[in-house]
């Protein structure tokens, strides 16, 4: 499980240094077990390909790494980018285990 303070901190830093060329984005909390984070496409763009999306994930690993960001006191290994229609068009859940 992850603390609110670790929680915060991984949110707080992707949103001050995550960039993506090719969507501008923020991210929120979603859930704190399993931790997973809400990104939000920020302009009005189809629903993401699976390519982007991959990309994302993996570009998104990479900052986590950068950060020496943990989940339960384990390094983040695998960070999966889904589609959450219900909250809106434009979020998708990033999983991050």
């Amino acid at each position: 499980m992850i603390s609110a303070q670790e929680a915060y901190y991984i949110k707080n830093e992707l949103n001050e240094k995550f960039v993506d060329p090719r969507i501008s984005c923020d991210f929120s909390i979603f859930s704190l077990e399993p931790f997973q984070l809400l990104l939000h496409v920020q302009e009005d763009v189809d629903e993401l390909s699976t390519e982007i999306r991959y990309g994302l994930s993996r570009k998104i690993r990479s900052q986590l790494t950068q950060l020496d960001a943990r989940v339960g006191g384990v390094p983040v290994k695998t960070v999966y980018i889904i589609s959450a229609p219900l909250i809106s068009d434009r979020s998708y859940c990033v999983i991050l285990q």
